[in-house]
C-alpha cells in the first residue's frame, strides 16, 4: 500500500499560552509559534464545555459555531495553511491525514478538536471532513507496519454487563457477516468477560482483528485509567488498562489492530494517559473511544456506519480514520447536527490510518467454528434451552392439525375435479391452493380458508409456551392468532407488538399493539420505537388472522410463498430490521412445526438466517417418525450447518417438560 500524505501539528501548553509546530510528510516544517489569544487555554476550556453541554442536550453547536470557526482559523494559520494546501495538492484528491500530537496535557486531550469548523461553512467540521482525516497521534516504541488481511475481519465483542444488548451491533454487521467480509466471533458477555477469561480467550484463538468493548471506563484519583470488567463475587471489578494492554500484547504482535471502546469515559484523559492512548502506546494500531457519555442509539448508529465503511467494498476500505469521519457524518445527518457526533475520537500510532490491506483478500461465506453436539436425550437439551431467553419459531406443521389440513386439501381437490376433471395425485397443499386460485376467483379461496382455518381447535402447547416466553422476537406461521392471544392471557404484564407483513405485491405492514396491563388491541398508524429488550414482538410471517379475530389473507399458494416471504429489511425500517435480526442471531431458537422437506419452510429459514448457522444452543423439535434428524445434523441447509440439536417429541409429549419449566422464574 502506498503511504498517505500527512500533516502533523505538535501542540503544547506553556502556561496560558498554546504553542505548536507543524511538519509534513514531504519534509515541510514551520517554526514554533504561539496560537495567540484566539486559542488561549482559557478559551479552549470554555469551548470544550460548550460542546460537551450541547452533546448532553443532543443539540447542535448553535452560538458556539462562530467560536468553532475562529478556533479552526487559529489552528490553520498562514504557515500551516500553506503546508496543508501543498500537501493536499500533492495528494491528488486523496484525503490527507492530520495528526495532532497533544502530549500528556489533560486539557489538550479533553478538547474536542473534531468540532473545529472551517470558516464560511456550517458543517465543515474537522471530524467529518472529506479532505482531512483527523487523528490524535501517539508516540510509541512499538514498530508499526501494514499487515494484510486475506480472509474475513474477525471482531470480538467484550461486554461485561450480563444485560448487554448486542443485537444492534450484530445487526449493523449482518450484511458484512453474510458476505463473508466480517467474522463475528463468539462474544465474551457477562461472567465470560472477566480478566482471566479474556486472557484465556486470546491464548486459545482465533485472535481477532478488532476488539469492541461495551462497558464502563473511568480514571481513578491517581490518574490511572480503568475499565470495568465482569463483577466477581458481587463486587465491581475495575481493571487497570495497563494490565489489560499487557495481556493483549501477543495479539498486537500478530493480528489485533483496532480496539473500539464503547465506554462512557474511554477517552477521558488522566495523569498517565487515557485508556485509549495507553492501549495505543502498548501496541494497538488504533483505538476509538468517547470523550463524553453517549446514548445507546448514537453509539449504535456510529458503529453501524463505521463498520460498514471499514469492511465494505471500495478502494478506501480498511481506513479507520475515513470510516470514523463517515460515522460522524452519519450522526450529524441522522440526529439533527447533534454535537454528540464529536464524542468518538481516534488515537493512531502510525503514519497511516489504513489498518487493513484487503488487496489479496479471499472472501468466502463464514465457516462454522465448532460443532454443537446433539443431545442424547430430550430432557437435557430442552431444559438447557428453557433456562435462558430464546426466540420461538412456531411452524404450521402439527400432527394434531393434520386431519384439518387433510380435510382442507380434499375440499380443494373435489372442487377442482368438478371444474377441470382429474388432477395429479400427491400435490402439496400449496400446489392445490395454487391450482384452485388459478381456476376460481381469489375470493373463492378466501371463503374456503375462512371456512376451515377459522374454526380449528386450540393447541394446549401454545398456552404453556407463552408462559415461558420473554421480551424479544418470536415468529409464528399459524394462520390463527393463537400465540398472540396466549401471550396476552399468560403474560398480561408485557407489551405486545404483532407485525403482519404486506400481502404478495403489497407494501403496507400492519402493526397491532397491546399495552402491558391493557386488554385492547390497537392498530399502530405510525411505527413507534420498538425495543426487543423490553417488548414482545410477534412476526406473523405467513399472515392470517390478527388478534382478536380480524381476517387478513394468509400465505397459502405457491405464488404467495414466492412473493410473500421476504427479508425483514425489505418490509421494515432498516434500524428496526437490524435490531430484530440482531436479536434473532444472538439468542438460541426453539424451532417447532417446521420441516426441512417443506420448501416454503426452507425459504423461511433462508430469509431469516441467510447463510448463517442457527445461534449456538438452538433446538429443532420434530414430530416423531419424521426421520429428519439426520438431515438437520448433516447440515443440508446453511442454518443447520453446525449440526443443530434435534429432538423428536410430539406436542403432547412436550407439555410436561414445558409446564414444569413454566413454573420456574422467567
Amino acid at each position: 500500500m502506498s503511504a498517505r500524505d500527512w500533516l502533523q501539528i505538535d501542540i503544547e501548553c506553556v502556561g496560558a499560552e498554546i504553542r505548536a509546530r507543524t511538519t509534513g510528510s514531504r519534509s515541510e516544517q514551520t517554526e514554533p509559534r504561539s496560537f495567540g489569544p484566539e486559542l488561549a487555554a482559557e478559551k479552549l476550556g470554555l469551548f470544550a464545555q460548550q460542546v460537551q453541554d450541547a452533546a448532553a442536550r443532543a443539540q447542535p453547536l448553535g452560538d458556539s459555531l462562530h467560536q468553532a470557526q475562529a478556533l479552526h482559523r487559529a489552528l490553520f494559520c498562514d504557515d500551516t495553511q500553506g503546508v496543508l494546501l501543498r500537501l493536499r495538492e500533492a495528494a491528488q484528491k486523496r484525503p490527507l491525514l492530520l495528526r495532532l500530537m497533544l502530549g500528556r496535557d489533560a486539557s489538550l486531550q479533553a478538547f474536542p478538536w473534531e468540532a473545529l469548523c472551517e470558516p464560511d461553512t456550517t458543517v465543515g467540521f474537522l471530524g467529518n471532513s472529506a479532505d482531512v482525516l483527523l487523528a490524535r497521534g501517539v508516540r510509541s516504541k512499538e514498530p508499526w507496519a501494514p499487515r494484510e488481511v486475506t480472509g474475513a475481519v474477525r471482531i470480538l465483542v467484550i461486554a461485561p454487563s450480563e444485560g448487554s444488548d448486542l443485537s444492534g451491533l450484530r445487526g449493523a454487521l449482518e450484511e458484512r457477516i453474510t458476505a463473508g467480509e466480517v467474522e463475528w466471533l463468539d462474544p465474551l458477555v457477562g461472567p465470560r468477560a472477566r480478566f482471566s477469561q479474556i486472557s484465556e480467550r486470546m491464548k486459545r484463538g482465533p485472535i481477532p482483528h478488532v476488539i469492541h468493548f461495551i462497558g464502563h471506563g473511568t480514571v481513578n484519583s491517581e490518574g490511572v485509567p480503568l475499565l470495568r470488567l465482569a463483577d466477581e463475587d458481587g463486587e465491581e471489578k475495575w481493571t487497570e488498562v495497563e494490565l489489560l494492554a499487557q495481556q493483549l500484547k501477543e495479539g498486537f504482535c500478530r493480528y489485533l489492530r483496532l480496539i473500539v471502546l464503547e465506554a462512557c469515559e474511554g477517552a477521558r484523559p488522566g495523569a498517565l494517559a487515557s485508556a485509549a492512548e495507553w492501549l495505543v502506546r502498548s501496541g494497538a494500531d488504533a483505538v476509538i473511544a468517547h470523550l463524553w457519555p453517549v446514548k445507546t442509539d448514537i453509539a449504535r448508529a456510529c458503529s453501524r456506519t463505521f463498520y460498514r465503511s471499514l469492511t465494505g467494498a471500495g478502494s478506501r476500505r480498511g481506513d479507520v480514520a475515513l470510516s470514523l469521519n463517515e460515522a460522524r457524518r452519519g450522526v450529524l445527518d441522522g440526529f439533527r447536527h447533534s454535537a454528540e457526533a464529536f464524542s468518538p475520537v481516534l488515537y493512531l500510532r502510525g503514519s497511516d490510518s489504513i489498518l487493513f490491506d484487503f488487496q489479496v483478500q479471499h472472501i468466502a461465506p463464514p465457516l462454522p467454528s465448532a460443532s454443537v453436539p446433539r443431545a442424547d436425550t430430550p430432557a437435557p437439551a430442552l431444559h438447557k434451552l428453557l433456562l435462558q431467553p430464546f426466540s420461538l419459531v412456531l411452524g404450521d406443521r402439527w400432527k394434531d392439525e393434520q386431519g384439518v389440513m387433510d380435510g382442507f386439501s380434499e375440499r380443494l381437490r373435489q372442487a377442482l375435479v368438478k371444474k377441470v376433471g382429474p388432477i395429479p395425485t400427491g400435490l402439496s397443499l400449496s400446489a392445490l391452493a395454487q391450482h384452485y386460485e388459478l381456476h376460481f376467483e381469489e375470493q373463492e379461496l378466501d371463503f374456503e380458508i375462512q371456512e376451515v382455518f377459522g374454526h380449528t381447535a386450540a393447541l394446549p402447547l401454545i398456552d404453556v409456551l407463552a408462559r415461558k416466553l420473554t421480551p424479544g422476537v418470536h415468529i409464528t406461521l399459524l394462520r390463527l392468532p393463537r400465540l398472540e392471544l396466549a401471550l396476552a392471557e399468560q403474560r398480561p404484564e408485557l407489551t405486545l407488538y404483532v407485525i403482519h407483513p404486506p400481502g404478495p405485491g403489497g407494501s403496507q405492514v400492519t402493526v397491532l399493539r397491546r399495552e402491558g396491563g391493557d386488554t385492547r388491541w390497537e392498530k399502530v398508524r405510525q411505527l413507534p420505537e420498538i425495543n426487543p429488550q423490553q417488548h414482545v414482538i410477534v412476526l406473523r410471517l405467513y399472515s392470517g388472522y390478527l388478534p382478536p379475530d380480524k381476517y387478513m389473507r394468509p400465505l397459502l399458494t405457491e405464488d404467495d410463498y414466492l412473493r410473500g416471504i421476504r427479508k425483514l429489511e425489505r418490509m421494515l425500517p432498516l434500524d428496526l430490521a437490524d435490531s430484530l435480526m440482531g436479536q434473532l442471531n444472538m439468542r438460541p431458537a426453539l424451532i417447532m412445526g417446521l420441516s426441512m422437506l417443506t420448501w416454503q419452510h426452507r425459504i423461511l429459514l433462508y430469509r431469516l438466517f441467510g447463510e448463517r448457522p442457527l445461534p449456538s444452543g438452538s433446538l429443532v423439535v420434530l414430530e416423531p417418525g419424521e426421520a429428519e434428524q439426520e438431515l438437520w445434523a448433516r447440515g443440508r441447509i446453511p442454518s443447520a450447518r453446525e449440526g443443530v440439536q434435534t429432538l423428536e417429541l410430539s406436542a403432547t409429549d412436550m407439555l410436561r417438560p414445558l409446564s414444569a419449566a413454566a413454573q420456574e422464574q422467567v
